[in-house]
């Protein structure tokens, strides 16, 4: 936990000082096609897939709010604000043959996406891919990509740098 934690610091401090925005061209990630694509495989062998938007999402901020201890702890919450839906695809199950077409697919979609950070840490990698607004302020359809793993996780919506900033406060 505190490694995704170091991570998601580090994208909130490139962020803040434009780093990102000095790399490569500016390239979104098209949330139509990663929803299209966890779609194709939604209903595949081995494929466990768990969607989270609307009133669910909803309730669930409304439920961390409710549970939040301190002021900081609300504040931190905040990150959720502009989040409208995530998935979370793991398919560690699934044939050799299928984790590879998934994993083709993946690649193919993130190939021309930003990505924001790269870590790889005795044989795991975990690429993060996002958008990061011109001003820097806020990050677009966040993607973690934990190739090892098997999984990906996909935050629909917008994140706030400062918010995020706050909750990474929180959390050391």
């Amino acid at each position: 936990m505190k490694k995704i934690i170091s991570i998601i610091l580090l994208i909130v401090v490139m962020a803040g000082t434009g780093i990102s925005q000095a790399a490569a061209p500016a390239g979104k990630v098209d949330s139509e096609a990663m929803t299209a694509l966890i779609s194709k495989y939604q209903n595949k062998d081995g494929f466990t897939i768990m969607s989270v938007g609307g009133v669910a999402l909803g309730f669930i901020k409304m439920l961390a709010d409710a549970t939040a201890e301190s002021k900081e702890d609300k504040e931190a919450l905040d990150i959720l604000d502009g989040i409208r839906k995530f998935v979370i695809v793991e398919y560690a199950d699934a044939s050799d043959e299928k984790q590879a077409a998934f994993d083709k697919d993946l690649s193919e979609l993130l190939k021309d996406a930003d990505k924001l950070i790269e870590v790889k840490d005795n044989g795991d990698n975990v690429d993060i891919y996002g958008t990061i607004s011109k001003d820097g302020e806020r990050i677009q359809d966040f993607i973690i990509n934990a190739q090892n793993e098997h999984a990906v996780i996909c935050f629909f919506g917008s994140i706030n740098v400062k918010d995020l900033g706050g909750a990474m406060d929180v959390a050391y």
